[in-house]
């Protein structure tokens, strides 16, 4: 059996480069330049990014401010999501 058989006649699906995993499978797909894609599970979702957001971790925007030459101090509080 091909690991692909089960692809969809219509549609879009996922594939993870490293082992060749169907990730997702969706039916549409954003109608807009960029997209964060969400997934949990089967269901899959986006959000726009608008033109003037900026996507980034934590870490990233850390290490931006760094370089800009602000000091960062660390607590111990850790943030609750």
């Amino acid at each position: 059996m091909n690991e692909y058989d089960d692809l969809p006649t219509k549609g879009y699906v996922v594939i993870r480069c490293r082992d060749g995993v169907i990730v997702a499978k969706m039916l549409s797909f954003p109608e807009c330049d960029r997209a964060l894609m969400y997934r949990r599970g089967n269901t899959v979702s986006f959000s726009p990014i608008l033109p003037e957001e900026i996507i980034g971790t934590p870490t990233l925007i850390t290490k931006i401010l760094e370089r800009a030459g602000y000091r960062i101090e660390y607590s111990s509080d850790k943030l609750v999501s």
